[in-house]
């Protein structure tokens, strides 16, 4: 007899359904706008809405709500003050902005007492809360951008079925690439050890497992680091808020990979403060004998450091990238000023997807629950390093607002347009991405519209500066239905933060007056002081 589920956290089938449901929705749509037969490839994400039920046999219903598809970003000269222009077309941020808009259509119908799927009617503050059941995720075809992609790709291949349908959370602070993936490996290869040498250690010591076939105690090792620094570099021997650096190693010398306990004069206090799960195995690993095509390379990532942070290092191997820092998205020579869907995601696992202009009408910031990967190259520990362990250190957020920490899982079930599928049906020796992005969201009788360099597909030179030219997630198209919503509530029903205010406001201004919002975003900018913000100059502009 199978097990029964209570709810969509309990399902190992989970992650797939939401892939099935996603893949679905996208056959449903039209041919326009998707890659070319045997030559084009392109990523999707989308964001679904799960329901729970009073129902053992069926716990929790599916919907996808919004789909968009995507690679291409515009660089920074072509990008438009008027706000006219999609300056960031990859698949997740397409999805979401596709999201914003089935929101205003609910919102909408909230307000004006017709009844919404997601929202109850305004409360004596003027703001609509979900409805108790309602939650939302994110699905992604593949690994984002930027920091979570970027991790050993011999990890990748030992942890390939572990991650398979599982989410676990550890909050480390101050990684770099490969320390929780060592912590691990270290594990099982000194369990490995264990078995084959029939020996046992005190329960109150950390075997170490070495080139020489010694084994030291916790103590003994941890007198070697504090005494000799010249053969193993840490941070703070006292305390485990850091751990130390993975270091490359040459191909004839052996290495200490570190992750240790805290030793006696531990600073409790502070470790309980950054949430550590601290490991507790010390080993040697001879890699010398190591596949050096796969142990001493990682998956890499085009977007760019933020030009004002922590540069990549640019070494071979596990040196090339600097793990953990802001990256924009790359340009062909134009660079752009989009920051990486990595670090997007992780500011919505902060302030949440809904933006500032619906923070005014929503009570709470509306969080992703989960995060669904679909086939594709995947680290758990990347993922979970680059869309919210990061953002452990933000702290004074107000009220509602949180560190989210999704449930991130993978799905085995590859998207039929993604590079690797492509690949392995074309005789075409180069693939390119596809220059199209396909947007759509859940509303009856909504068309589906398909963008080409920030503008709606088939537009004329000519017609640029036409609203027609215009694709339907854009800023000035999305401002605009805030102020068609912004018309439907009465006096009495009008938040406080839209009270008194101009009708001569900017698109920046109305932004500016969600001021729990922006106390949460300044709160996440002192910590991402790096962050590319998008100028003023570029958000001066009025609704139509």
């Amino acid at each position: 007899m199978a097990a029964l589920i209570h709810g969509w956290q309990e399902d190992p089938g989970f992650a797939d359904k939401i892939a099935s449901a996603c893949y679905q929705q996208y056959n449903k749509l039209p041919r326009k706008g998707k890659p070319q037969r045997g030559k084009e490839w392109t990523l999707l994400a989308a964001v679904v809405m799960t329901v729970s039920r009073d129902d053992l046999c069926t716990p929790y219903d599916v919907k996808v709500l919004s789909v968009g598809t995507g690679s291409k970003c515009i660089g920074q000269t072509k990008m438009n003050k008027q706000g006219t222009v999609l300056h960031d077309s990859h698949a997740e941020v397409v999805a979401r902005r596709a999201f914003l808009r089935y929101l205003y259509w609910q919102l909408n119908n909230a307000y004006r007492g017709k009844g919404s799927e997601i929202f109850l009617s305004p409360d004596k503050n003027g703001r609509c809360s979900l409805k108790l059941g309602i939650e939302f995720h994110l699905f992604t075809s593949h690994t984002p951008c930027g920091d979570a992609s970027i991790f050993r790709k011999d990890f990748e291949k030992d942890n390939a079925d572990e991650n398979v349908g599982q989410a676990v959370h550890d909050t480390d602070c101050d990684r770099t690439i490969g320390e929780t993936e060592t912590k691990k490996r270290t594990i099982n290869s000194l369990e490995h050890s264990k078995k084959t040498r029939h020996q046992t250690a005190d329960e109150n010591c950390t075997s170490l497992e070495c080139g020489d076939d010694k084994f030291l105690n916790e103590k003994t090792l941890t007198d070697t680091i504090c005494d000799n620094s010249s053969k193993v570099s840490i941070d703070d021997a006292t305390c485990a808020c850091k751990y130390p650096r993975l270091t490359e190693p040459s191909a004839k010398s052996r290495t200490l990979e570190v992750t240790c306990k805290p030793a006696k004069k531990c600073c409790t206090e502070c470790c309980s403060q950054c949430n550590i799960n601290i490991p507790s195995v010390v080993t040697c690993i001879d890699t010398s004998t190591c596949n050096t095509d796969d142990h001493r390379d990682i998956h890499r990532t085009g977007a760019k450091c933020v030009p004002t942070g922590d540069q990549d290092r640019l070494q071979p191997g596990v040196d090339y990238h600097k793990v953990g820092v802001l990256r924009t998205k790359p340009g062909r020579g134009d660079r752009t000023l989009s920051m990486s869907c990595s670090d997007k995601i992780a500011k919505w696992n902060v302030l949440g997807c809904q933006g500032a202009l619906l923070s005014h009408f929503i009570t709470w910031p509306v969080y992703f629950q989960s995060i669904v990967i679909g086939s594709c190259p995947f680290n758990l520990d990347a993922m979970q390093r680059a869309v919210f362990e990061r953002c452990i250190k933000i702290k004074n957020l107000p009220e509602g607002y949180i560190i989210q920490q999704p449930r991130i899982v993978r799905s085995q079930i590859p998207f039929i347009h993604s590079k690797q599928e492509v690949q392995q049906g074309s005789s075409e020796k180069k693939l390119v991405p596809s220059p199209t992005a396909i947007i759509w969201y859940a509303k009856p009788n909504a068309q589906v519209s398909v963008a080409v360099n920030g503008y709606r597909q088939g537009v004329t030179a000519k017609n640029l500066g036409k609203p027609g030219s215009r694709c339907s997630i854009c800023k000035k198209e999305l401002f605009s239905e805030f102020i068609r919503l912004k018309a439907v509530p009465s006096r009495e029903q009008m938040p406080e933060t839209l009270l008194c205010r101009s009708e001569s406001m900017t698109y920046f201004d109305y932004k500016q007056a969600a001021t729990e919002y922006c106390q949460a975003r300044d709160q996440f900018l002192m910590v991402f002081d790096t962050w590319v913000v998008t100028s003023a100059e570029f958000q001066q502009f009025f609704s139509e």
